[in-house]
């Protein structure tokens, strides 16, 4: 029953996004560690913006005590927006310890659930990580639990609509780092704009040996 009223929801949320083949992280477009290391506009949100009175989010793609996201998934990247849009199958696990900070199925703004965590520890403590959109949160997973580095968090559902997101969160609701930075708006998305975030949150999967982004717009 889960994965039916998720599926309805991302149904009524949005049409079907276009999934491109498979992408190398050396391909055109591709943001890695060291094409944001290289571009100002890529790394140009402050660790405050729009998370004033929040933990410091230094938005670091230093890798230790971190693991691969998506090392149990089989994914096809796709653009970078707030986030980066996948679609695939497979297990979601934490990128580092954190804590649960948010698991929704319905009334998450999204088209689907959204799973968000803090992390504890590494480059990027107290920085939000969200998993949106078609992926269905780990069995008893509840806000306030500790988690560890590669525990499975969410499963990807297979052929969802909009494939899903992951990203930089902001521990405000479901809302993301860009989203209350202020650097997105309905604009952007028609465009297929890739935030700093975004393209942030892209090297460090990419520095983590997974499959990063596509820059579109």
């Amino acid at each position: 029953m889960l994965l039916v009223a998720i599926i309805a929801g991302g149904l009524a949320g949005g049409g079907a996004r276009n999934s491109p083949a498979p992408a190398r992280a050396d391909a055109p477009g591709a943001v890695t560690a060291a094409s944001v290391a290289a571009s100002p506009r890529a790394i140009s949100a402050s660790p405050h913006d729009g998370v004033r009175g929040r933990s410091r989010c230094p938005l670091s793609t230093v890798t230790g005590g971190y693991v691969n996201p998506l090392a149990n998934a089989v994914v096809k990247p796709e653009r970078i927006d707030q986030g980066i849009d996948y679609a695939g199958s497979g297990t979601l696990v934490a990128i580092g310890s954190a804590r649960v900070t948010h698991v929704a199925t319905s009334n998450t703004g999204w088209p689907g659930a959204f799973v968000e965590y803090q992390l504890l520890g590494g480059a990027d403590a107290g920085c939000y990580v969200f998993y949106a959109e078609g992926v269905i949160p780990a069995n008893g997973l509840r806000v306030g639990e500790a988690i560890s580095a590669g525990q499975p968090i969410a499963t990807i559902i297979p052929s969802y609509p909009t494939g899903i997101e992951i990203g930089w969160g902001a521990g405000r609701g479901t809302k993301t780092y860009a989203n209350v930075a202020g650097r997105w708006s309905a604009a952007d998305d028609e465009a297929d704009i890739a935030t700093a975030a975004g393209r942030n949150f892209s090297a460090l999967i990419a520095a983590l040996g997974g499959p990063p982004g596509k820059v579109e717009g």
